[in-house]
């Protein structure tokens, strides 16, 4: 089969991100040569209209790859808790994560609350954080480890289409987000905790081995600067190893799981430990 390319986009205010930056916003895909062009028209438009406010440096990425070597992995099983308010949203969060093996739940919450990076600002990437310490694991604790090279083949994209839409939940920001927690969890990570710092956009996720893609209404709150947590054993895994396969190795998601819409928290536990 013909080559494809992955196609990347991050946009920053004030400086670029490698001296500094201030995250505004970030894309992947991975498509044929024929889609490059109007990827990379989309990407540039989402850039410049974010919430966060117009960038002073864009940079889009177009990198050829060869489809035999990309990997093609399954999503993880979709559902949504239900939260009616922030207090609530908490609430889920940590007992989600605790569910799923995290022991440092305030720790992270933490990070979410005063923003990742050392200034209190929100960065480009994730914080690795060990899931029984606590230490952070990153090499760069003001970038964090961006994930990158992943998609949808086609049919799982139109599968995941046709099962999110009458939820209501058929939009970018879902899909994205489902795919880069898929490829997260696959990587190796134990569970994940993201809300973005989009102040507009307030449903945030756990994810995990044990409990799949868990969406969290009211997660994200005007106190939170936002941002995302990997949670890993190290004993488990190789960091080097680890943080390659999340920034280089490409995947597709060849195979769409379950897609549930709200389930209280008690039912969706009680269900995952059976």
């Amino acid at each position: 089969m013909e080559a494809v390319y992955s196609v990347r986009m991050r946009a920053a205010q004030g400086a670029p991100h490698e001296k500094g930056g201030q995250h505004i916003s970030g894309a992947e895909r991975i498509v044929s040569s024929e889609q490059v062009a109007s990827t990379v028209q989309k990407m540039l438009f989402r850039a410049r209209n974010h919430a966060l406010g117009e960038p002073d440096f864009i940079n889009i990425s177009i990198e050829r790859l060869e489809f035999s070597k990309i990997k093609q992995i399954a999503a993880l099983p979709l559902v949504t808790v239900k939260a009616n308010d922030h207090e609530q949203a908490l609430f889920c969060a940590r007992q989600l994560l605790l569910a799923s093996g995290v022991q440092v739940i305030e720790e992270a919450i933490g990070i979410l609350t005063r923003g990742p990076s050392p200034d209190g600002r929100n960065m480009r990437g994730a914080v690795i954080m060990d899931a029984q310490s606590g230490r952070r694991l990153e090499p760069d604790s003001w970038r964090g480890v961006r994930v990158s090279r992943m998609d949808y083949t086609p049919q799982a994209a139109k599968e995941l289409s046709r099962l999110l839409q009458p939820l209501g939940l058929d939009h970018f920001r879902v899909k994205e987000a489902l795919a880069l927690a898929s490829k997260v969890i696959w990587s190796g990570t134990l569970a994940e905790i993201c809300c973005s710092d989009d102040p507009h956009y307030t449903t945030g996720y756990v994810s995990s081995r044990r409990l799949g893609y868990v969406r969290i209404p009211h997660l994200k709150h005007p106190s939170f600067k936002g941002g995302r947590v990997f949670f890993v054993r190290l004993q488990e895994v190789n960091l080097t190893e680890y943080i390659t396969r999340l920034q280089e190795e490409p995947v597709l998601i060849a195979q769409i799981s379950t897609v549930q819409g709200v389930k209280d928290l008690t039912s969706l536990l009680e269900e995952k430990h059976q």
